[in-house]
């Protein structure tokens, strides 16, 4: 179970910030892989400080094999998804099934969390959360799974794209004379992953036991505020409209000469944007400055703006709208993303020791940082304990903590 909060002891002791424990630190998991989702979970669990053990096939699971692999050369240890959601992670090769079951087992009874999905194929009673929870007193158990642990749909398995379609994402993204598009990444596993992790901890401050139930479809239908407010608020149904917000226009992806660009207008955009393309007289005209008439009239919009963009290169565009106060944004690949500036002051990119750039926690606490840290081997905690209950990510990928002088 989480101690009592330790931040206020470690503010009296004098203890520096920038080398405390996480907030999480000493909560003991286990985490037996089951997808994504529940990789992600365990991410931002272990980024807070929580000891991680992870429990994966001795062949690996689908996260570590699934690639993509430095030089398209297949590496247990290598693969881009590993590195992204294993960072700061214990672990441990067993066949939870059969001969791997007893490791897994005493693995369970020493930690304070068991992160999984009810799905998982295990010798353990992931399905049975109340005999679960009689075999394992005291621990907390979360399952994140594509539907939930109960209803008609429970056993079903799925992937982010049929849940996006499930969620009503789809219908309403893509060309309104064309199929509904998928999104192109797997959002609702990172939704998901996202819920687990407060579920977790809300659970956790409740005194832990018990069992967390996070599902991706409802993590997912819950996240389109536009689909459900226009039903809830007029009974109508949104329809698929070029992937766009429909009470506005432009909030958009316009193309410029060498790429594009976010492009987006607010109440008071019309006179900068009428500057921006040496058309002050436009000003007041309402297919500027009329949030109606742009929306009616996208087309003419367009047109109007759509030459002079295409005459400009996506920097020559937004130096100028910064200068005018637009809010404008760049539309970033892989390479930019990492290279950004803004998240490299906020220290974003927290590589772990002799490690590459990857991305770091996706928020800040000013007295128990978050922290990433190098993704494990196959199997190298293989006969290891558990992380003992004050042992930390800080302790195991930082400095020790220490008093100031």
């Amino acid at each position: 179970m989480l101690a009592a909060p330790r931040w206020a002891c470690w503010r009296s002791e004098g203890i520096r910030m920038a080398e405390a424990p996480g907030p999480l630190a000493g909560l003991r998991v286990v985490e037996i892989a089951a997808g994504t989702a529940v990789a992600y979970c365990g991410q931002l669990l272990a980024q807070a400080g929580a000891g991680i053990v992870r429990v994966e096939p001795p062949e690996g699971d689908d996260v570590r094999l699934r690639g993509p692999f430095p030089g398209d050369r297949f590496g247990l240890d290598d693969g881009g998804m590993h590195r992204v959601l294993n960072g700061g992670k214990r672990s441990v090769a067993a066949d939870t099934r059969s001969e791997g079951a007893a490791t897994v087992e005493a693995l369970v009874a020493g930690c304070d969390l068991l992160l999984s999905s009810h799905q998982a194929e295990s010798a353990l009673p992931l399905g049975d959360p109340e005999e679960l929870a009689r075999r394992f007193p005291g621990v907390t158990y979360v399952s994140v799974s594509p539907f939930g642990a109960t209803g008609p749909y429970a056993s079903y398995r799925a992937d982010s794209q049929i849940i996006e379609a499930l969620s009503g994402f789809s219908y309403v993204t893509g060309n309104p004379d064309r199929e509904p598009l998928a999104m192109g990444v797997d959002i609702a596993d990172y939704f998901a992953g996202v819920n687990g992790y407060i579920a977790a901890t809300a659970a956790l401050l409740d005194g832990g036991r018990g069992f967390v139930d996070v599902s991706s479809l409802e993590s997912l239908a819950l996240a389109d505020d536009h689909t459900l407010a226009v039903y809830a608020g007029t009974g109508a149904i949104r329809r698929r409209y070029y992937s766009r917000v429909l009470i506005a226009y432009p909030m958009d992806v316009l193309p410029c000469k060498d790429g594009a660009i976010a492009f987006i207008m607010q109440a008071n955009s019309a006179p900068p944007l009428a500057e921006l393309i040496g058309r002050p007289e436009l000003a007041e005209a309402p297919i500027l400055a009329a949030m109606r008439e742009r929306v009616l009239n996208w087309r003419d919009f367009d047109a109007l703006i759509l030459p002079w963009l295409a005459e400009r290169t996506s920097d020559e565009v937004l130096e100028r709208a910064r200068e005018l106060r637009l809010p404008f944004g760049p539309v970033l690949r892989a390479t930019e993303l990492l290279e950004n500036k803004h998240l490299e002051v906020r220290g974003f990119f927290d590589p772990p020791p002799g490690g590459a750039r990857t991305l770091g926690p996706p928020f800040r606490l000013s007295e128990t940082p978050m922290r990433s840290g190098a993704p494990p081997r196959l199997g190298a905690s293989h006969g290891e304990p558990l992380p003992a209950p004050a042992e930390s990510l800080a302790a195991s990928t930082g400095p020790a903590c220490t008093k100031d002088p």
